[in-house]
């Protein structure tokens, strides 16, 4: 019985070792950005966000299938001059959803997506 309780403890310790080093290793996603920009899911759809840097060395990104309750995000690089930003809400029956021009690339820009798949809506928040 000892040996199994230490055996346990050795695991835990290791375990919460192995998460505390992927933890700290982790490199902060603006550590070569200019800004960040950043979306949270209140919706009930799912979202597709693209990124298209422009001037940047850095290639273009999207980010898919992100569902209500979800936050997500990406750096704005530091070479990049402008970025088109685009959005899709999946399955949205009536209408394009408009998506935020960016003009300041060196601070944070954060929205918040809301409604239905018929009615969705981006506005901007307080980062």
């Amino acid at each position: 019985m000892r040996k199994t309780k230490r055996s346990m403890a050795y695991s835990a310790a290791t375990l919460l070792l192995a998460l505390g080093g992927t933890a700290v290793t982790a490199a902060p996603a603006s550590a070569d950005s200019a800004g960040h920009i950043g979306f949270h899911n209140s919706g009930w759809f799912l979202v597709k966000t693209c990124y298209k840097w422009e001037g940047s060395t850095t290639p273009d990104s999207c980010d898919d299938n992100k569902a209500i309750g979800t936050d997500w995000g990406v750096g704005i690089p530091a070479d990049a001059t402008g970025v088109r930003l685009t959005v899709l809400v999946h399955g949205q029956a009536i209408g394009d959803l408009e998506a935020p021009q960016i003009t300041d690339l060196k601070s944070n820009h954060c929205y918040e997506f809301s409604g239905y798949t018929w009615g969705p809506s981006l506005t901007e928040k307080q980062c």
